[in-house]
């Protein structure tokens, strides 16, 4: 995966990749939604954790408040 593709949650909801974050040994992506008519929703917001498996990479979003904080910053320039 990297910046700018679009991809798809098993919830069926489509982002794409704004910036990738590398933190202590994480890989982290700042993501924003994609409308039906692929445009890009900058109100829908999500971190995304990537999670490298034998069959694959899949990601999940993050909700844990600490580690939001943590890497907040290191988005900060994510619309530029």
């Amino acid at each position: 995966m990297k910046e700018n593709d679009v991809i798809i949650l098993d919830n069926d909801e489509k982002y794409t990749l704004l910036k990738k974050v590398e933190k202590d040994s994480t890989t982290y992506y700042m993501a924003a939604g994609v409308n039906d008519d692929d445009h890009i929703n900058k109100k829908k917001l999500v971190v995304l954790k990537l999670i490298s498996k034998s069959d694959g990479d899949y990601v999940e979003i993050v909700k844990d408040e600490n580690i939001l904080k943590e890497i907040m910053d290191d988005f900060k320039d994510a619309f530029k």
